[in-house]
């Protein structure tokens, strides 16, 4: 559930700022406001608190962000990580940001000239791989370049898309060399052409001129190739390249070998600069005068005592911990705390799929936490797979619970798992029809009904409706509740009509199904008289509307039906499929196979059509969301360099 929270004021003497500011560090728990904005210079003037290495910290870890995005990759070493943190626990920020300073004047010129020589010897092979793709389309006219003394050879690289180049290059050449030319264009790779232009050197500055005017990139064999045998220049390409590759494996080694001595120690540093960064962001929000500091913010009514008596206890009356007369306007920017049961807490990672809820409004996880478990028992619903799926959920914990998403995955299935075993106690399922078919379990017989879900289908989608009925009621009831704590008359009024024109549709289904006496028309008439206006009133023609879309997201519910008898049937299937086998133990396989599939199907579209449910049709009757979330000001440390005297 949301916890209330109360709107605070430290005040006291500048000379306690610092000790102060410590103090709700540890504590953790006030969300800061800016007090610059919210306090007028004309009521009292006050200056924001500006750090002077506030610029430092944020350039000193650019630089490291730059040299790690340029060493290679080294494993993480945990016990030498915990040994560098502990002595940098014991030095101040100022000692810190020194350290890194000095680190980064070793280490980023060096890196950077390493890193820009291998982006040179990576253009200079690239070029070399050009060169010798542009030889390939030149070697068959190898016997005729002896004879081509006086011609100059010219490549030009086209891109493919722009390849009409190509012909006005050759009507142009044709004017300026009186047709005394040869040009041919082939592939050099997806996106290039090669065009090798033959012509006599007295049109030199003519050709380069106009090649020069249209823009197209023009390739020249370096000297050193000129005038060689074509096996001569491939050999030197060769050699280059291999140079050139050699001289990068050494770099690359030379990285590596910095990486392993500098990679732990950067690692703490760059997390440590992130926390003084952060902090530094935090202190903008702090505002001092000449004589005293004032830190403004939101803490939970249950921080609050511990958060007076931690400050009474240092300083008695000298500084005071006010708590500030809220308006309406106020409490809209109350940021929202989450402070729920353990066995709520899981669900929270599915309300992180919508904005949170403003202040006022209602914490949906709860309903959340006993709506999802029902409805994924109700479509899964079999005590096999739910023992399988419980067993899943506590390896995903072993392995992967120090990752909060994967905990938070495996508890939402370990709580699933439960009521999909009570249900397939309740359908006789077990793997299917498999334990019935052994004698194990049967359904239930319940209400003069066999919870056979492939016998009882009409009395399934009626539970279905039923509880979609249940479901959508109680958050237009959320609805009513969050109308009343916002004095919206018109919300209120919609929501009531709704909900009473809805009941009055309910009792007149039952009537229509024989269920309600005929007597049901009266109060039928009766509520849906007194609905009208309301819903004319809160939401005009549109209301009408939107109780019609009530009903369809309550008929949407027929899904929790669907969904599961899907599942049975292909559970059925698996099982008919492995006794149609002769050989044992390939029917055994098949069906192992098919309920897999179907376990994994059951643990994914039960959770997706279960989250939609309740994000869709639940949500949409009471949830308005776009609440702040709440960020308690939490840090433990405070450099003694940056205090103010």
């Amino acid at each position: 559930m949301l916890q209330q929270m109360k709107r605070i004021q430290v005040i006291g003497p500048k000379s306690a700022f610092n000790p102060v500011v410590d103090l709700l560090y540890q504590e953790g728990t006030l969300h800061l406001e800016n007090v610059s904005k919210l306090i007028s210079p004309d009521e009292i003037p006050l200056d924001k608190v500006v750090l002077d290495t506030a610029g430092d910290v944020a350039e000193v870890l650019g630089k490291i962000n730059g040299i790690f995005s340029t060493l290679p990759k080294v494993s993480d070493d945990p016990s030498r990580l915990n040994e560098i943190q502990k002595t940098l626990q014991n030095q101040s920020h100022e000692q810190i940001l020194l350290r890194a300073q000095e680190i980064i004047r070793n280490l980023e010129t060096t890196t950077r000239n390493l890193a820009s020589r291998v982006s040179e010897l990576t253009l200079t092979i690239t070029a070399l791989n050009r060169y010798s793709k542009v030889l390939d389309i030149l070697q068959p006219l190898e016997h005729e370049i002896p004879m081509l003394e006086g011609f100059e050879v010219t490549i030009l690289l086209i891109q493919k898309e722009h390849s009409e180049v190509v012909e006005l290059i050759k009507k142009e050449l044709d004017i300026i060399t009186n047709n005394h030319f040869e040009m041919t264009s082939t592939s050099v790779d997806a996106e290039t052409l090669a065009a090798i232009m033959v012509f006599n050197k007295r049109y030199s500055e003519q050709v380069h001129s106009f090649i020069y005017s249209v823009n197209v990139n023009e390739v020249r064999l370096p000297k050193e190739y000129m005038g060689k045998p074509f096996y001569e220049m491939f050999a030197l390409i060769e050699e280059n390249k291999l140079r050139a590759n050699n001289e990068i494996q050494k770099i690359e080694e030379d990285l590596l070998a910095l990486a392993s001595t500098w990679h732990q120690e950067l690692s703490v540093l760059k997390k440590n600069l992130e926390d003084m960064n952060d902090e530094r962001g935090a202190f903008s929000n702090f505002a001092l005068s000449e004589y005293t500091f004032v830190i403004m913010g939101w803490i939970p009514k249950k921080k609050l005592h511990h958060v007076k008596k931690s400050i009474a206890d240092l300083y008695s009356d000298r500084v005071v911990v006010k708590e500030l007369d809220t308006t309406e306007k106020d409490m809209e920017g109350a940021p929202v705390f989450y402070d729920n049961p353990r066995w709520v807490k899981p669900f929270e990672t599915i309300m992180q799929l919508v904005s949170p809820p403003r202040y006022r409004e209602i914490d949906p996880s709860p309903v959340l936490a006993f709506f999802f478990p029902l409805f994924f028992g109700i479509m899964v619903g079999d005590i096999g797979y739910g023992i399988v799926i419980l067993l899943i959920a506590l390896l995903i914990k072993k392995v992967y619970g120090a990752i909060t998403f994967a905990a938070s995955i495996a508890d939402i299935l370990l709580i699933s798992s439960i009521p999909t075993i009570i249900f397939g106690y309740l359908y006789g399922e077990f793997f299917g029809d498999f334990g019935e078919i052994m004698g194990w379990l049967h359904p239930v017989h319940f209400l003069g009904i066999t919870w056979n879900r492939v016998e009882a289908m009409i009395p399934m989608l009626i539970l279905a409706i039923g509880i979609g009925a249940i479901h959508v009621i109680l958050g237009i009831v959320i609805g009513m509740r969050n109308a009343m704590i916002m004095k919206s008359r018109k919300h209120l009024s919609e929501k009531a009509g709704m909900l009473l024109m809805l009941i009055g549709i309910i009792i007149l289904m039952g009537m229509l199904a024989g269920v309600v006496p005929d007597m049901g028309i009266y109060p039928t008439v009766i509520l849906m008289v007194i609905a009208l206006p309301l819903i004319l009133y809160g939401a005009g023609v549109f209301g009408m509307i939107e109780v019609m879309s009530t009903l369809g997201n309550i008929l949407s519910y027929a899904r929790l039906m669907a969904i599961g008898m899907a599942s049975v049937i292909l559970a059925m299937v698996a099982n008919k499929l492995g006794e149609s086998f002769e050989i044992l133990i390939i029917g055994i396989i098949v069906a192992l196979l098919l309920h897999a599939l179907n376990i994994a199907l059951a643990m994914f579209s039960p959770s997706i059509h279960s989250m939609r449910l309740h994000i869709v049709e639940f949500f949409s009757k009471f949830y308005s969301g776009g609440g702040v979330v709440y960020k308690p000001f939490k840090k433990a440390v405070v450099d003694d360099a940056v205090r103010q005297e």
